[in-house]
């Protein structure tokens, strides 16, 4: 019979005492080896090596229960971990840098078109906003964990290799490899969409929910798969790319090449596509069309321009044909919606509701919440932090460094 690794054995016993603590925010050890069924003197063993490292500490609790006693309780050190998460978009580079519960300590955005420029510039630009985030942060680059990266396209996270994005030219490093050349920390890449699962697996409107569906609207469409608490990626770590299924067979031209993609109607791309198309036909007018912007689209059609609802109402009821088909797939138990996309509302997320209820069998939809996630400008790089948080949580001692 083989030997089993107690190397293994320990770290994957860490993982899971240390995730305990953070998804409690204070508790015992009594109740950790309940929870976890980790012997009490493994886990007193553990937990007493995470508090040399400064990861985790004691904190006393006034207990009524016991007449007055103080129980002695585990809670995470926020401020031993200091990690950069950093999002690339269309027009604007994002940086956030956190502390171990993802709090946001400095953040940056930095507005650019990136279109197809090199690799070499946006690491460049990487690069001046990190040194820059982490200075605002009043820290040194040493005491930084970890990068993360979150960008649209198909992201191979495990290689760090980007098979192919909209934003930038593919060059002979990645991205990844370059940025972590430059400063010399441990640096991860991702798909936007799951970076931004993990921020709400880890401390959002994912937390303790075993199986659910983000879905993100901003350029693109993306979405992130959480199935048994595992982030579902496909056999080439490239899957989950929603916005790119054909929903109306023949339609709009998606930018991917295709016809009829979810994309080609609900991201910000195809809606603001569609109103300059409108206008084109003269189907309603616009002073200065070629200054036209997505949030001006948005706010003429809340003011009731009919034809941009009209465009915002048939986005809507794609949205909700595309939701009806993923809850009859995956049988989630919550859907979140985010990206800035949201901003468009009711004019949106009526009509998608609308048609959810319509294609969707009762009993399905009956175990399914959808929960609009009010956006944040930091939420991007918030997700992209996490990624990196995971990546400690799973070997903290040998990864974290010190934070003095």
């Amino acid at each position: 019979m083989a030997v089993a690794n107690r190397e293994l054995i320990r770290e994957i016993n860490q993982f899971s005492i240390l995730n305990t603590i953070r998804t409690s925010n204070a508790i015992s050890r009594v109740e950790i080896a309940r929870i976890t069924g980790i012997s009490r003197a493994s886990v007193t063993g553990i937990t007493a090596r995470l508090i040399s490292e400064n990861l985790i500490f004691e904190k006393e609790i006034q207990d009524s229960s016991l007449r007055g006693r103080r129980r002695v309780m585990l809670a995470l050190n926020p401020d031993a971990v200091y990690v950069v998460g950093v999002k690339i978009s269309a027009f604007k580079v994002s940086f956030a840098v956190t502390n171990m519960e993802a709090g946001i300590l400095s953040s940056l955005a930095i507005p650019i078109q990136t279109g197809k420029r090199p690799v070499e510039y946006i690491a460049n630009l990487i690069e001046d906003g990190i040194r820059h985030c982490v200075e605002e942060a009043q820290l040194q680059l040493k005491q930084i964990s970890g990068i993360g990266i979150g960008i649209p396209g198909f992201i191979d996270s495990r290689s760090g290799i980007c098979h192919w994005t909209p934003l930038y030219q593919k060059g002979e490093i990645p991205l990844r490899d370059l940025i972590q050349e430059r400063l010399k920390i441990s640096t991860y890449i991702e798909n936007d969409a799951n970076t931004i699962t993990l921020g709400e697996q880890w401390f959002g409107q994912g937390k303790g929910i075993d199986n659910f569906i983000v879905v993100t609207i901003e350029h693109g469409i993306g979405m992130g798969i959480v199935i048994n608490s595992q982030m579902y990626r496909g056999v080439k770590s490239i899957g989950a790319e929603c916005g790119h299924m054909v929903l109306i067979p023949e339609g709009t031209l998606c930018r991917c090449g295709k016809k009829g993609c979810l994309e080609a109607y609900v991201s910000d791309v195809s809606i603001l596509e569609l109103a300059r198309q409108a206008h084109a036909d003269q189907k309603w007018h616009a002073d200065n069309i070629e200054q036209l912007t997505i949030e001006k689209v948005t706010a003429l059609a809340q003011k009731g321009q009919p034809v941009l609802r009209s465009i915002f109402k048939k986005a809507g009821e794609i949205l909700g044909i595309g939701l009806s088909n993923l809850i009859h797939i995956f049988n989630p138990e919550r859907i979140i919606i985010t990206g800035e996309g949201v901003r468009a509302g009711d004019m949106l997320f009526v009509p998608m509701r609308e048609a959810v209820n319509r294609h969707s069998h009762h009993e399905m939809l009956s175990s399914a919440k959808i929960l609009i996630q009010k956006w944040d400008d930091t939420d991007w790089a918030r997700g992209a932090a996490s990624l990196v948080l995971q990546e400690l949580y799973k070997s903290p001692l040998n990864r974290i460094k010190p934070t003095i």
